[in-house]
């Protein structure tokens, strides 16, 4: 029962991944964007001649987005018997840092709510830090 809620990290950076991240700017003003299109809108970007330090951006940008579903697929793997294993709390460490930089990234663009996807991938790492506590013993 202690790492119940450790269940749920893995599906919801999952399902987060394919819900909206953002909403588009400008000439992108009807376009909504899931952690799926982003990979693919960085993917496109790569083919540009950008410079080394924009490349480099890109590249990080979208290796950053593809290692959410990883972590949440090891999450889902290691939770429930391999909890011990240094993936489990790697993955989903960064499963929580990445939300909150996500949620943070979103306030600075304007102050709202954030979009379904990434409060997904921020209920995910909730789940894995609210389970780490309580599969801690308690100390008298």
């Amino acid at each position: 029962m202690r790492w119940f809620v450790s269940l749920a990290a893995g599906p919801l950076a999952i399902v987060g991944f394919f819900l909206p991240w953002a909403h588009g700017s400008g000439v992108l003003t009807g376009a909504e964007f899931t952690g799926y299109s982003l990979v693919r809108f960085t993917g496109d970007l790569q083919g540009l001649q950008l410079s080394l330090f924009e490349g480099a951006a890109v590249s990080g940008t979208r290796v950053a987005i593809l290692l959410v579903p990883i972590a949440a697929a090891w999450q889902m793997l290691l939770t429930v018997r391999w909890r011990w294993h240094p993936g489990y709390a790697i993955s989903g460490w960064y499963l929580a840092v990445f939300a909150v930089v996500a949620a943070i990234v979103g306030l600075v663009r304007g102050p709202s709510w954030p979009p379904l996807g990434v409060a997904m991938v921020l209920a995910a790492g909730i789940a894995f830090a609210a389970g780490l506590r309580a599969s801690r013993p308690r100390r008298m």
